[in-house]
């Protein structure tokens, strides 16, 4: 009879690889573990965001995940942070003004982003600063932000009885814009005269201070702007209307709707748009055009912003 050895199975090698299979599994949960502790997800859900918050978060650009992260849980942050043109350095004012505008009401988020980012936050002349002079034909100029005190453009010119009623100036390059602009009216059917252009700084002070006599400071501000922060004093606005119109009616002509559709061709922009009297501080005026260039004004026409939303937006260093 032959009788087959058992071969012995040596515990060693098997004892050696069962210890590197749960190093291995000890590993990689370990590394499983620190990934999800450390993942923005993880940071994200200790803060106190949802999933659903945490994957609208990490859509954002890195610098508001890493804000989101360090700071206690902010209802307001992603709502305002998805909004168009929402700015990162006006994220606390936004925040503040949320606060004492709403309270427990429903935030309006674009209104907040639209007036903070003008400045509209606060009351009128309060918060001022100086414009940048730098920007040419492109400067802002509203009831946040003033010239240069006593500001005077160098290059205003008269103004022919052709295009404008007797005694109107302006800056030659507008005057000529204006003039072509016109011109283009004219082969349409429509008139075109400029009843007010430049004025200077007294001029400017002589007007508000008429309004502010008669009827008070807040109904003129409200008409007019203060020297130092009128459009007029720029030299690069125009209250154009057609022969025997007038402010109460010139939006219903059809000059209007001709120049309100095409002046941005020529450069120019209605500067104080209906529905926007919050955030440009005046109410709609039909025959306020303010010169940009053609360029510029052709943007600012597609935006559908305000001269003072997009400024802030796009322009403001």
């Amino acid at each position: 009879m032959y009788y087959t050895k058992k071969r012995r199975i040596k515990k060693g090698p098997i004892i050696v690889l069962g210890i590197i299979i749960l190093v291995i599994i000890l590993i990689t949960v370990g590394i499983n573990l620190y990934k999800k502790y450390t993942s923005d997800e993880y940071k994200l859900g200790k803060a106190g965001y949802s999933e659903n918050e945490i994957n609208e978060i990490l859509k954002f650009d890195d610098k508001y995940i890493t804000y989101a992260i360090d700071h206690k849980y902010e209802d307001d942050f992603i709502p305002l942070v998805q909004e168009k043109y929402f700015i990162w350095k006006n994220y606390k004012q936004y925040i503040k003004f949320i606060d004492e505008e709403y309270g427990n009401k429903k935030v309006d988020y674009s209104r907040v982003v639209s007036l903070v980012n003008v400045g509209a936050n606060n009351d009128p002349y309060t918060n001022t600063k100086e414009t940048n002079m730098d920007k040419g034909y492109a400067i802002l100029v509203n009831k946040y932000t003033s010239l240069p005190e006593k500001y005077a453009p160098n290059d205003v010119v008269e103004m022919s009885n052709w295009y404008a009623y007797p005694g109107n100036r302006i800056r030659q390059e507008v005057y000529d814009a204006f003039k072509e602009m016109s011109e283009a009216a004219k082969e349409d059917g429509y008139t075109l005269i400029v009843n007010s252009s430049y004025r200077s700084y007294d001029e400017q002070k002589d007007i508000y201070d008429n309004y502010e006599n008669n009827r008070g400071k807040e109904y003129a501000d409200t008409y007019a702007a203060r020297p130092d922060f009128s459009e007029h004093q720029t030299g690069l606005s125009l209250d154009i209307f057609s022969p025997g119109a007038n402010m109460s009616n010139f939006a219903d002509t059809e000059t209007f709707k001709w120049l309100s559709e095409n002046c941005y061709k020529y450069g120019f922009i209605l500067r104080y748009p209906e529905g926007k009297e919050e955030i440009t501080g005046y109410n709609y005026e039909a025959w306020h055009y303010r010169y940009l260039g053609k360029e510029l004004a052709k943007k600012v026409y597609d935006s559908g912003l305000t001269y003072d939303e997009y400024y802030a937006y796009y322009l403001d260093d």
